[in-house]
């Protein structure tokens, strides 16, 4: 069967058109098309039925695919294409096995995944992220919350979350550009230590504290592995970790839980806020090659398991899943990266941008069509019967 044929004759509620290489259009649906995706080479067409996503990923990087319209519609029908034939050859699935085994999250493995990612620049990011530089969901009270907005929102829940109050010491793996860290001190008057082992990150959020006149005895950033955590012998009042998981590997899950169990006091909260998935699943080809080396995204028995299989004393409190809001988080993200393309065409060039484009819209589609979700994992060291009855603390 045809890349054409699986395309036109799936059940997809929008009009679009398919141009091929022989200068043929075909049309699916009535009306205007609200998208039209362009294969200029018959290379893109044998590429997509041969590698599914990495074979589009890349003819699009390439330019041998182009998609007038929203490429996050475009992409919304590939992931019912997936669903409907397109599959990778078994040749490129142990090719893909291979390459996604050497980048396995040992100490080293993660650092090296880290800054493929990561340390593209500051000055890269800042152009479209919030001012906090904060790379994870956001949390809309309103559709029509701004970006900055949503993203303080997001702080402020998971401080509520995790019932800060003044003078808990907190620990948190994988601190990003330190924006948490940052507002959890200045609202709460908390003692945060943070790891990260992004050097551009932890320089970032050292020289922002500075700035802001928080004092090392209140906030540290520590450039190392979250695997160190129990190196300082500390004990600490709350656990936070908010986007990290996907980088942590399924296979060290059960690793992380030890630490949140030895690291924190008895009674104490810990947050794990991650990316997720429906059911179990491979991860992306293109997306863990081109954008996030080394990642695996976990669906929510994967990250349950590890709590309910260890011998320590961790209780899961509370599971929510946000969803949406991280397809609204992108679609801002995504607007802003299109404000400043030229910008960053001119210092990374066309190939880049492409790959940001495509890497935040069909993320954002994921989210939309369930291939994507967002887990905020609440858990107790021990049990807690101190706790409010009700979420309505978190909301208020």
């Amino acid at each position: 069967m045809s890349l054409l044929n699986i395309l036109t004759s799936l059940d997809f509620p929008q009009p679009f058109q398919i141009k091929l290489p022989d200068g043929s259009v075909h049309t699916h649906g009535q009306g205007k098309p609200d998208f039209v995706i362009h294969f200029k080479t018959e290379a893109a067409l044998s590429d997509v039925m041969r590698q599914a996503s990495l074979g589009f990923g890349e003819a699009y990087m390439r330019e041998e695919i182009d998609v007038e319209g929203d490429i996050h519609d475009a992409v919304t029908l590939g992931y019912r294409a997936l669903q409907g034939g397109i599959k990778p050859s078994f040749s490129e699935k142990i090719k893909f096995l291979i390459a996604y085994l050497s980048r396995r999250n040992t100490r080293e493995g993660s650092r090296k995944n880290i800054e493929a990612h990561y340390d593209l620049g500051n000055d890269f990011y800042a152009l479209w992220l919030d001012k906090e530089m904060q790379y994870t969901c956001a949390y809309f009270k309103t559709p029509g919350d701004t970006l900055e907005k949503a993203q303080i929102q997001k702080l402020e829940h998971v401080c509520r979350k995790v019932r800060l109050k003044k003078g808990d010491t907190v620990v948190e793996a994988g601190c990003g550009w330190g924006a948490f860290a940052v507002y959890a001190a200045r609202k709460y008057g908390v003692k945060v230590r943070s790891y990260n082992i992004s050097k551009e990150q932890i320089e970032f959020a050292r020289a922002r504290a500075k700035k802001l006149g928080i004092k090392s005895s209140q906030v540290e950033y520590v450039l190392d592995d979250y695997r160190t955590i129990p190196d300082s012998g500390k004990k600490y009042d709350k656990f936070v970790s908010i986007g990290m998981l996907e980088h942590v590997g399924l296979e060290n899950y059960r690793t992380l839980y030890d630490i949140i169990a030895t690291s924190t006091k008895e009674g104490s909260r810990a947050m794990v806020h991650s990316i997720g998935r429906i059911a179990p699943k491979k991860p992306d080809p293109w997306l863990e090659k081109y954008i996030f080396p080394g990642c695996y995204i976990p669906s929510l028995s994967e990250m349950i398991t590890p709590v309910e299989s260890t011998d320590r004393d961790l209780h899961v409190v509370d599971v929510e899943n946000l969803r949406y809001h991280y397809a609204l988080t992108l679609d801002h993200w995504a607007r802003r990266l299109e404000k400043n393309v030229k910008t960053i065409r001119d210092q990374y060039g066309e190939a880049f941008v492409r790959m940001f484009r495509l890497y935040l819209r069909s993320a954002a589609a994921g989210f939309r069509n369930d291939e994507l979700l967002l887990y905020q994992v609440l858990l107790s060291n021990g049990r807690d019967n101190s706790a409010p009855l009700t979420r309505q603390a978190w909301y208020k």
